[in-house]
């Protein structure tokens, strides 16, 4: 915990500065608002005591700014009798609490306590809630129409079938896990099987589970996910990649509600959802003999299709803000958000990775940012190499080849002028970046 002290009267500092010397091994004074302000902004207190009689900028003022750009930090007021009602204007800006002049260090320290411990217990809660709860972001017409969907279904008093398609990184989990906490079922079971990372050898194992001695490493009996997942969800990713002949023995299953342990001749009951994703298209893989046409027939009863992050650019910014606030929560930072003209950017991108390139974008950005908003020259650079001007009116206005400029020189320092690894990076010739260097009279 960092602590921040601001008030005129050095007794009192020193007081402060003394009484609260257990909760921080980071403490910081200011004898002025405009000091205190500095001091803030530089070292980003978790703790805020200001005086709101400070001489020039007032401790009204202080609080206003620094709660402007903190929601998080806990601001305590000090003031005299008479400043009562400046006090209670304080708690109108944000503060957490005042005490007033002479005080009793002790009824601070409990205060300061008491507020951190309410916010490790929202930060728990929160974590409790993220965890058994799963939205799918954005506000798109389709993306709204996506959540409808996922409503409805979520709500099925029986068990159904589900069909999600879209390319890598379009969300499919995500819309699973939204219709399985958020429904009838999220207190019941919800097991995933990703098909693709498990070799077409053992999915069979995996799925249905084996007896002891049903197969010579079978040293015990092992439930199998189907069984774990009896009343709840059963979530098969990637089932464009379930071995064919699998495929035969899920259909099974799914239309008869019963299925055998290998190396077992009893039966057991099964009863759950079943949501299927695939980024392939499964009629082409019908057509290659590679999916069984039956299987998807029976999947395919309520289909969801996720269209790529590219054809619902309006759904960026809500992606961008969501992250950014996960991350801070994350790394115990305070980013505010993105400038209009680094989210023009991030919104005109092609994300051929879709949310998932997004958000390992959003994560390189944070665990290195130290200002209140990420900026253009805060962007990776493939992101502003691959921007299209044309798309976006925001930086036509610029100064274009100021804005190639302070690329090109920034590449070349990271590179330490090393020209061929340079003009790969930019993705242009070595002739070219030689000539706009010349151009530019970019030097070391």
């Amino acid at each position: 915990m960092k602590i921040l002290i601001i008030d005129d009267e050095k007794s009192i500092r020193l007081s402060l500065s003394l009484g609260l010397k257990t909760f921080t091994d980071k403490m910081y004074t200011a004898s002025s608002g405009e000091e205190g302000i500095k001091l803030f902004e530089k070292h980003k207190p978790d703790i805020l005591i200001v005086d709101i009689n400070l001489g020039g900028i007032s401790g009204l003022k202080v609080l206003e700014k620094v709660r402007s750009k903190n929601k998080k930090c806990i601001i305590i007021m000090i003031t005299y009798i008479s400043e009562v009602k400046l006090a209670v204007e304080a708690m109108k800006l944000g503060a957490n609490d005042y005490f007033t002049k002479p005080f009793n260090i002790q009824e601070i320290k409990k205060t300061i306590e008491d507020n951190i411990k309410y916010i490790k217990k929202s930060r728990e809660l929160s974590k409790g809630d993220n965890k058994n709860k799963i939205n799918l972001v954005g506000n798109s017409k389709y993306t709204l129409k996506v959540k409808e969907v996922i409503k409805k279904v979520s709500n099925i008093p029986h068990d159904t079938f589900i069909l999600i398609q879209g390319e890598s990184g379009t969300g499919k989990e995500v819309v699973a896990k939204s219709i399985h906490f958020n429904g009838i079922r999220k207190d019941k079971p919800y097991i995933a099987l990703n098909c693709a990372a498990i070799p077409k050898s053992l999915q069979e194992s995996e799925l249905f589970g084996y007896e002891k001695g049903a197969f010579s490493d079978a040293k015990v009996h092992k439930s199998g996910l189907i069984e774990e997942s009896n009343g709840g969800t059963l979530f098969l990713d990637e089932i464009g990649d379930m071995d064919i002949l699998l495929q035969a023995k899920l259909l099974r299953v799914l239309q008869e509600k019963k299925f055998r342990r290998l190396g077992s001749t009893k039966e057991k009951c099964f009863a759950a959802n079943i949501i299927a994703a695939t980024n392939k298209n499964l009629l082409e893989e019908i057509e290659k003999g590679n999916f069984r046409e039956d299987l998807y027939y029976r999947l395919n009863i309520i289909p969801i299709n996720l269209k790529p992050l590219r054809e619902r650019k309006e759904d960026v910014k809500d992606l961008i803000e969501y992250f950014i606030e996960s991350y801070n929560n994350k790394l115990d930072k305070n980013v505010l958000g993105m400038c209009p003209e680094a989210l023009d950017i991030c919104i005109n991108y092609e994300w051929k990775g879709n949310v998932r390139e997004l958000k390992n974008f959003i994560e390189r950005i944070m665990i290195f940012q130290e200002n209140d908003f990420v900026e253009v020259d805060d962007l990776p650079q493939n992101v502003i190499s691959h921007y299209s001007v044309q798309n976006t009116p925001a930086i036509k206005e610029m100064n274009l080849e100021h804005v190639e400029m302070e690329t090109i020189s920034r590449v070349l320092r990271e590179n330490k002028w090393n020209i061929t690894k340079t003009a790969q990076a930019l993705g242009i010739s070595r002739i070219t970046l030689r000539r706009k260097i010349e151009k530019y009279s970019i030097t070391k």
